[in-house]
């Protein structure tokens, strides 16, 4: 007998994530259609506030429908517009970061992750190894100099997934 198991109580990495790293102030930079956005919210619990970057306006209104028909609408904030330019005008610290965007905004995003995310908190980082899937992707140079620079750097502690999800902690 097949039972449906309700979103929120479904095992998810990113839910995860921010479970473990107590994260009551999140960020992710790549919202989509709003699904990473859910599970990063649920493992923050009830506490938890999460606001998210998609530049994407039909991707931007699909994702507030999720979120608005799963009950957190009111806990996740979508700031519409290109990651780098948000970023920019964001002030504070947060606990948890995700990232999974453009190619070519990670360097430039790297830098507004360091200011925005406290010391001792996790930066979670997708696709970072993009190039051997779709090896045109514009910005590939730029990732690559993103993995070097938080496998390389004083200010942060990496490793690497399997799947090639960088968790690095800010020093």
């Amino acid at each position: 007998m097949h039972r449906c198991v309700p979103l929120h109580q479904r095992p998810s990495a990113r839910r995860t994530f921010a479970a473990t790293a107590r994260a009551r102030k999140l960020l992710e930079v790549g919202c989509g259609l709003g699904y990473s956005g859910l599970w990063l919210a649920y493992g923050a619990g009830p506490e938890g506030i999460l606001e998210t970057i998609e530049c994407d306006d039909r991707h931007a209104e699909i994702a507030r429908g999720h979120f608005k028909s799963e009950g957190l609408g009111d806990r996740i904030r979508v700031l519409q517009g290109r990651g780098a330019s948000v970023l920019a005008g964001l002030q504070g610290s947060y606990d948890l970061i995700y990232f999974d965007t453009d190619p070519s905004e990670s360097l430039t995003d790297l830098a507004h992750f360091e200011r925005l995310l406290k010391p001792g908190a996790l930066l979670v980082a997708t696709n970072l190894f993009l190039g051997q899937y779709a090896p045109d992707l514009p910005g590939l140079e730029k990732t690559a100099e993103y993995r070097l620079r938080i496998l390389n750097s004083d200010r942060w502690l990496t490793a690497y997934l399997p799947d090639g999800t960088a968790l690095s902690i800010r020093r």
